[in-house]
């Protein structure tokens, strides 16, 4: 294998205070972020229309207003895409989302009769199957979590399922915070990049706990300290690979992937780099503590 770093040699598990202290900080701000602004929902979790409409020349967003007011629809959001105001995203709550989507085209055509359009997107979610799909959302995160921590507890050690479970929740949380914070839209393909990223950050975590188990039946006689730092610099040139082959081909479809999956791939960008940074500086530090506190017998 190509090694990006030869021989490192780096005390992760002596600098793990300062990882605790950026992950404190992060979680806690994310938290904040999530449970005071909140996330921006989609129709996909509130019900309601979206549609995405691509102008031939320039319209102003004063002028979408305008035309949204004539029809009762002044309080719908409308969000540019890019700097040329061409292209929008139309987004209103409503007990009749197909009704809706009619109203606002032919509102468009009447008073830009002139200016060609395309419509690109057109999406209506009833508002209880909405509900219906955020609930079903959680308890699909929850699911794979609890799954994850019986597979690596029973694959490697409880500890380590513990740590890992604790480090996909950080990365779930910051991810989600970043969306916040940003506010992009929250919507199922969003949740489909979450459940990619906990994929993604779990497969990076058990390569990293199979080397150290691997080094701890080497090195019995060595600190257990020794063994996670010597396991998490072997892995390192891998890690540095593996994530760095993956985001290029996440900020090729960031960058020219277009709007409807700008969203997806932003969380995926977010994502795999807090991920790579909790297999490294999360779990093998959880493992750490635990140990010095809890010390297991050596067989």
């Amino acid at each position: 294998m190509i090694e990006i770093v030869r021989n490192p040699n780096i005390d992760f598990i002596g600098r793990r205070k300062y990882g605790f202290i950026f992950s404190v900080v992060v979680i806690a701000i994310s938290l904040l972020l999530i449970f005071i602004k909140g996330p921006n929902f989609g129709i996909d979790f509130t019900g309601g229309t979206l549609l995405q409409v691509r102008f031939e020349s320039a319209i102003n967003t004063a002028e979408l207003r305008n035309s949204l007011a004539r029809i009762g629809r002044e309080s719908a959001q409308i969000q540019s895409l890019g700097v040329n105001e061409t292209e929008y995203i139309i987004r209103a709550a409503g007990e009749n989302p197909e009704a809706f989507a009619g109203t606002v085209k032919a509102a468009l055509a009447e008073d830009f009769p002139d200016v060609e359009k395309e419509f690109l997107r057109e999406e209506t979610v009833e508002p209880k199957i909405g509900k219906e799909l955020l609930a079903k959302t959680i308890w699909a995160v929850v699911i794979a979590l609890v799954l994850i921590l019986i597979y690596v507890s029973f694959r490697f050690d409880y500890r380590f399922g513990t740590a890992a479970v604790i480090a996909l929740f950080h990365d779930a949380v910051f991810t989600i915070g970043v969306l916040v914070l940003t506010q992009r839209e929250f919507s199922i393909i969003v949740v489909g990049a979450l459940l990619t990223i906990i994929g993604y950050s779990i497969n990076d975590s058990i390569v990293i706990s199979d080397r150290i188990r691997e080094k701890y039946s080497k090195m019995r006689r060595e600190p257990y300290n020794v063994v996670l730092n010597t396991g998490l610099n072997e892995t390192l040139s891998r890690t540095i690979l593996t994530v760095g082959t993956t985001l290029l081909a996440v900020i090729a479809l960031l960058l020219f992937g277009g709007s409807v999956i700008a969203d997806f791939a932003f969380t995926l960008l977010v994502g795999f780099l807090i991920g790579t940074y909790s297999s490294i500086f999360i779990l093998a530090n959880i493992v750490s503590v635990w140990e010095e506190k809890f010390p297991k017998k050596k067989k």
